[in-house]
């Protein structure tokens, strides 16, 4: 089934009107949601609505968050986000942070208390919009492990960052620091191993690509063994730690938490490409360095170069062009959702 980017943006919009969010943040939040899965991210998709609508209806998820700026100082800002949806209050922490490059070349905003926010591209898509450099991460309950122990003990801690390029599509990374559960459940449902770069540990503490054996007792380990820890680390201290919020086990999954101190943090970087040279320039010094980077010889079995988000860009473009594939069972959650919801089906999902 594949159904046009407009109607599913209005039918997910209308689900979290009715599950009680502000208009203005569940128009938001479907947008985002809907361009994850355009993008090909469909982990971290639409099959994350039917998750964050029993968050709602359960109060595990506050739908009319009263967001506050806690601290506003130069170039920083800390964002309570009230237990709110983590998309809604990372996207209005970005738009602050936008803000302050603006105005100070640099901006760093923190939002705490917030929930998941999906992963880092949108938000850097969005600094992007605005022709700017935008990074993006999250901290979030432990599921990943540490070198020195086989134990979950910090967050995949999901990073990206964004690049303008004037006509171009942006560079944009986006990425956890390890395979998310979503991704082994991918494979596994796939019968595929996990791939090269990436490992689990089992069990029995030993080192396999097979990812049911990481999910069943065993611990996705971090990109590239004690880099992509150093990394985790710096994604705990410039959230929960800098922002004054929870981090490691003080964060908990959405359904074991009593106060919003389990919750999430993400911080927004942002730097305004004009401070250091025009933007005409930027754009033109980039495009050599990607002109540069693809004319290398192919590694056997690659037909091309890809750029950091260019596979997400074309899968974007042909949703736009044909439409959103949908699978069956995400489409029935949906319309289970709809009518829970007394909300109205569109034709396409009937």
């Amino acid at each position: 089934m594949n159904v046009s980017a407009r109607i599913l943006t209005t039918f997910i919009e209308d689900l979290f009107v009715a599950a009680r969010l502000a208009p203005a943040d569940a128009r938001l939040c479907a947008e985002v949601h809907v361009l994850q899965e355009m993008r090909g991210v469909t982990t971290h998709g639409l099959c994350q609505v039917p998750l964050s609508l029993d968050r709602l209806t359960h109060g595990q998820i506050n739908p009319l968050p009263n967001r506050i700026v806690l601290r506003d100082e130069a170039a920083t800002t800390v964002l309570d986000g009230d237990q709110g949806m983590g998309v809604a209050g990372c996207m209005d922490a970005m738009h602050r942070t936008i803000a302050k490059a603006r105005q100070f070349g640099i901006g760093i905003g923190v939002v705490i208390h917030s929930n998941h926010f999906l992963s880092a591209a949108p938000y850097c898509l969005r600094a992007t919009e605005h022709d700017m450099i935008g990074i993006c991460f999250s901290n979030t309950w432990p599921s990943m492990g540490y070198p020195g122990t086989n134990l979950r003990v910090i967050a995949n801690s999901p990073i990206g960052f964004g690049a303008p390029n004037g006509r171009e599509f942006p560079i944009i990374f986006d990425s956890a620091l390890t395979a998310s559960g979503g991704k082994l459940l991918q494979w596994i449902r796939e019968k595929k191993t996990i791939p090269e770069g990436l490992l689990g540990i089992n069990e029995a503490g030993n080192s396999t690509i097979d990812p049911a054996a990481v999910l069943q007792g065993g611990t996705p380990w971090p990109i590239g063994g004690h880099k992509g820890a150093g990394l985790a680390v710096l994604v705990e201290v410039l959230t929960g730690v800098l922002g004054g919020s929870g981090f490691l086990h003080g964060i908990q999954p959405p359904n074991l938490r009593t106060s919003g101190e389990g919750c999430e943090s993400q911080c927004c970087i942002v730097i305004d490409v004009t401070r250091f040279m025009s933007l005409g320039e930027f754009h033109q010094r980039l495009r050599a360095f990607i002109a540069d980077l693809k004319s290398n010889s192919l590694a056997p079995g690659y037909t091309e170069i890809l750029l950091p988000g260019e596979r997400a860009h074309r899968a974007e473009l042909r949703c736009l062009r044909e439409g959103v594939t949908f699978e069956t069972g995400l489409a029935a959650d949906l319309r289970s959702w709809a009518q829970r919801l007394q909300v109205v089906v569109p034709l396409p999902f009937r």
